[in-house]
């Protein structure tokens, strides 16, 4: 004979702490607007934990009309290390405020099948990061009135907001070596960068702070593998390059490499900077200097906007895009 378990409901989580049960459906549910001592927050949710008590995710979503599901569509961007600690960071954070981070990186045949596929989901909310404005699928979303949440920024048409975050990180790159002394720079990046959408935004961004500083900055191709490296950086070095601001980690790691065996003193005769503080960053000798998020930060701000949103669908929120920071270590640690 299979025993039958009795599902624990939220009445009778009342009966345990004694209280009623509206307040309990107040709680688990994170209905917003309510009163609700923090003594009594902690022992329902002791005791629910305590329990087992399981929501009946399928009853809540029939009442509030939505899934606890956050939508996070990540398109065509690339599932890096540091995509997955936003992602990690956002979803620890919602979590808490009861919803599930679900980020989605199907390439679809096309915009309607992929809003399609989100509005079947029924999603609380979805937050626009990664697709511009303008995309088809997140007009579509909106549309169909859920909520939306995206960052602070002044987006330009057909662009995203990450677009203008990776920006702002290689601004800072730049203005880092340039505070260090560097007086030519290459900014090297590997041949699909050129055809991003992202390209048209940063030369002229760049330029502009190397005609303040009055120093030389240059743009070169260079692909992550030894051959490619290895030809580029006598290249540099022989046009009097003293910086290096790699596309990102995993471009500027294999060009520290390069420097080294080649014999060169990294940080005195050429600063090596990366973007996006990958753990073998650390391990490296030198440590590789690099630009980063604050994950954390970005993870409440988050879960923030998203609680607003949900209380009104119909007025996009936006939250601050993530602070941008240089983790200084030995490829720069040199003061002009």
């Amino acid at each position: 004979m299979v025993a039958v378990v009795k599902r624990v409901t939220s009445a009778d989580v009342a009966r345990e702490v004694g209280v009623s049960r509206a307040t309990v459906s107040y709680l688990l549910n994170n209905t917003p607007g309510q009163s609700i001592s923090a003594e009594t927050r902690r022992r329902v949710l002791e005791a629910a934990e305590r329990l087992g008590y399981m929501p009946n995710r399928n009853a809540r979503a029939l009442r509030l009309g939505r899934s606890d599901i956050v939508l996070f569509p990540l398109g065509d961007a690339p599932l890096s290390h540091v995509f997955a600690d936003v992602i990690n960071a956002c979803s620890a954070a919602l979590n808490r405020q009861g919803f599930t981070l679900v980020a989605d990186a199907t390439m679809y045949p096309s915009p309607e099948q992929a809003a399609d596929a989100w509005l079947r989901l029924g999603p609380a909310a979805f937050v626009d990061l990664i697709l511009p404005a303008d995309h088809a699928a997140v007009v579509q979303m909106s549309r169909a009135g859920i909520a939306q949440v995206t960052t602070d920024l002044d987006v330009p048409d057909h662009l995203n907001a990450m677009d203008l975050i990776s920006v702002n990180a290689r601004k800072l790159q730049l203005s880092h070596v340039i505070d260090r002394g560097a007086a030519d720079i290459v900014y090297a990046a590997p041949s699909f960068y050129y055809e991003s959408s992202k390209s048209p935004l940063l030369p002229p961004a760049l330029e502009a702070i190397a005609s303040a500083a009055g120093v030389r900055h240059r743009f070169e191709t260079v692909e992550a593998t030894p051959e490619s490296v290895r030809s580029s950086v006598p290249r540099w070095l022989d046009a009097g390059c003293d910086a290096i601001c790699g596309y990102n980690d995993d471009y500027a790691l294999p060009i520290l490499t390069a420097l080294v065996e080649a014999g060169v003193d990294v940080p005195g005769d050429v600063m090596v900077i990366g973007v996006d503080d990958i753990p073998a960053s650390q391990a490296t000798t030198p440590s590789l200097t690099s630009v980063t998020g604050a994950l954390p930060e970005l993870g409440e701000a988050l879960a923030a906007s998203v609680q607003e949103a949900v209380r009104d669908p119909a007025t996009p929120v936006a939250y601050p895009a993530p602070a941008l920071q240089v983790m200084e270590r030995e490829s720069t640690n040199r003061r002009s």
